[in-house]
């Protein structure tokens, strides 16, 4: 990335981000407890993935966040939990290969770093922001999701379900108010605006509701700026207040997220970059899988309904041999 000679402070918030993450200690293997010894429904289990928290145990974290919601703490709280298998050795670049195949998806990466023996594999849909050469910021949060159908009938019928699903429309409608805001304190007065809302887009697994903020950078704001007055994604967190609703999912998550859910992307020697949200990804690392997944709750959730979600988002899982 390249910065201008005025942009200091940006560069020295570079610098002091990198020695944090030089200076993380990886955290303790932790041996996590299901109330029954059996593998999650669906296809993650097919795999041999464990699911970190039980059908039982997810679907109280979902009645914990509607309480904090009747509560008023919050609006939307993002709920995620991970899953996990021991693996051998396996071609990582075959794996990914495959979810690119199976799953292709506009923003997919692949990471490898073999010294660290950790591989990402990610088939992502979605975009967490751009700058491009403009100056214009886009931001394309995804929330709402449903499978697709077995026949071209059913397919159009839950295409059309999501589209027109109150609770789905609220979850997106929040998280664009949110996405205003963070974007509003890096861009012009008057330029933020949502050229398209409540949008559907189609996969080869999941239809998803999908909608566009854009807005006009200010000249003063670097790219390292604008990420970071809209890190991490409102679509992986919550609303509002963003910061709030992640002090909240921490403490009932109990567990670190890892990369899912943060972004990976580039900034260019041009002053421009694309950043996605780390969904629908696997994993590698010493010998282990991880997957994770989620679904965004709010006041008309419905536990069992949320926990059926999380597992679609996690079929990806599959491929993992």
């Amino acid at each position: 990335m390249s910065l201008h000679e005025g942009q200091a402070p940006a560069t020295q918030w570079l610098d002091d981000t990198e020695k944090k993450l030089l200076g993380l200690k990886a955290p303790a293997a932790k041996k996590f407890k299901v109330d029954r010894v059996q593998p999650v429904m669906h296809s993650p289990s097919e795999a041999g993935f464990v699911a970190e928290k039980s059908r039982e145990q997810y679907m109280k974290n979902v009645e914990k966040c509607l309480k904090l919601i009747k509560d008023g703490k919050s609006y939307e709280l993002c709920l995620t939990t991970q899953m996990r298998k021991k693996i051998g050795q396996i071609d990582h670049l075959g794996l990914y290969l495959k979810l690119r195949e199976k799953n292709p998806a506009p923003y997919a990466a692949w990471l490898n770093f073999s010294k660290e023996n950790l591989c990402i594999c990610c088939s992502s849909p979605e975009r967490f922001l751009q700058l491009d050469g403009y100056g214009i910021l886009e931001a394309m949060p995804i929330k709402g999701t449903i499978a697709r159908g077995l026949t071209k009938e059913e397919d159009e019928h839950l295409k059309f379900q999501l589209q027109y699903s109150e609770k789905e429309q609220s979850e997106n409608l929040m998280i664009v108010d949110l996405l205003r805001n963070d974007l509003g304190r890096v861009c012009e007065p008057g330029s933020i605006h949502v050229p398209c809302l409540i949008d559907v887009e189609s996969y080869a697994t999941v239809h998803t509701m999908v909608s566009t903020i854009r807005g006009k950078k200010q000249p003063k704001m670097s790219p390292v700026d604008c990420v970071r007055a809209a890190f991490p994604g409102g679509s992986t967190t919550g609303a509002p207040p963003k910061l709030r609703s992640m002090e909240l999912l921490d403490a009932i998550e109990n567990s670190s997220r890892g990369i899912y859910s943060s972004s990976i992307g580039f900034f260019s020697y041009n002053q421009t970059f694309d950043l996605n949200i780390v969904m629908r990804t696997i994993v590698i690392h010493d010998g282990e899988a991880s997957i994770g997944g989620g679904g965004a709750v709010v006041a008309l959730s419905n536990p069992e309904s949320e926990y059926e979600e999380m597992i679609l988002k996690t079929r990806h899982g599959k491929y993992c041999p």
